[in-house]
């Protein structure tokens, strides 16, 4: 019988010593999994455009061209994309020029492809242009022999312009520059549409094209030549209505630093280091995944050894011989 027993109590602390390690293991297993699933969740916030922070003003002047044409460096999709543009659009920035007039450059440029190809742009030299075949042609305005009429801009302006289906009207500082009438004058207009076109079409464009970029996109790029050398801020893009599409700048941080310039935050200080670093994970590699967390090290061992204690009492006990009296 105390054979028996002694086999038995062996055999239990065997099972328990190969069973708290199995437990161990799966803790582990445990703690690594939920690490693994926080780690895949952060990485799919940081997605798309992990490194664009909103910005107060951006520097139109950046590429990193030295000749030919340059390539964008703010671009977003269109805000006006899908809204009902039918009752006219506002836009209006804060344009702060940084150095020579470029005509030709680009402050704001909407671009569509497909049956909405085509563009409409407004460049440093206050030249408001469209063109699309497909949504009445195109038309130029304060612009003559691709040459400045009037700067608007001069050291700084806040531009308005609103775009309706009787036309368009362009405000500097909230005085009227110019409007669809500018047109009527070979010598500060051209272009398909008059001051009495039904601009209608202009805006069924404006909803339909798939681009929206800032210091590039009109028809001239060229490095050296096309720059818009400008500082902008306080963009406000609305609906006739006063529905907001677009009020927020934003900027590739890791993109515009790599260019020299530099980003700003809100409050008109360098923003902090945002930029999510992106790391190749194997997908199984449990190695490398960082977490914090006890270790179940010193509560293995500690059950290890009670088991140990408690087995080689409960052993002395049954197997200490003892004295029977005869009755």
């Amino acid at each position: 019988m105390r054979t028996k027993l002694l086999a038995i109590i062996l055999a239990g602390m065997l099972v328990g010593m190969n069973t708290v390690p199995v437990l161990a293991t799966e803790i582990d297993t445990q703690e690594i999994g939920q690490e693994n699933d926080k780690t895949t969740d952060n990485e799919t916030s940081a997605g798309n455009g992990s490194n664009l922070v909103d910005v107060d003003v951006i520097d139109l002047s950046l590429h990193s061209e030295t000749s030919g044409d340059f390539s964008a460096v703010y671009s977003y999709e269109n805000p006006f994309k899908g809204k009902d543009t039918s009752q006219g659009v506002i836009l209006e920035f804060y344009a702060k020029p940084t150095w020579e007039v470029h005509e030709l450059g680009t402050i704001f440029a909407f671009n569509g492809s497909g049956e909405y190809e085509g563009k409409l742009y407004f460049t440093p030299g206050s030249y408001l242009g469209f063109n699309s075949a497909a949504f009445g042609g195109y038309f130029d305005a304060n612009l003559f022999n691709y040459t400045i009429v009037k700067d608007y801009i001069k050291d700084g302006a806040k531009i308005r312009i609103e775009i309706l289906p009787s036309g368009f009207s362009v405000y500097s500082n909230d005085e009227l520059c110019y409007d669809q009438t500018i047109l009527d004058n070979p010598e500060a207009g051209a272009g398909d549409f008059t001051s009495t076109s039904d601009f209608s079409g202009v805006l069924t464009w404006i909803a339909g094209a798939d681009m929206l970029y800032l210091g590039y996109g009109s028809w001239w790029n060229a490095v050296g030549t096309n720059e818009a050398n400008i500082n902008l801020s306080e963009v406000n893009f609305t609906l006739k209505d006063g529905t907001v599409v677009m009020n927020q700048l934003h900027a590739d941080k890791e993109l515009v630093e790599s260019l020299g310039g530099s980003v700003e935050s809100s409050n008109g200080e360098e923003t902090m280091d945002v930029e999510l670093t992106q790391v190749e994970v194997e997908i199984f590699d449990i190695n490398s995944v960082e977490y914090e967390g006890e270790s179940v090290l010193p509560v293995v061992i500690i059950t290890v050894v009670a088991a140990f204690v408690i087995t080689l009492v409960t052993l002395i006990i049954v197997t200490k011989k003892r004295t029977y009296k005869e009755v």
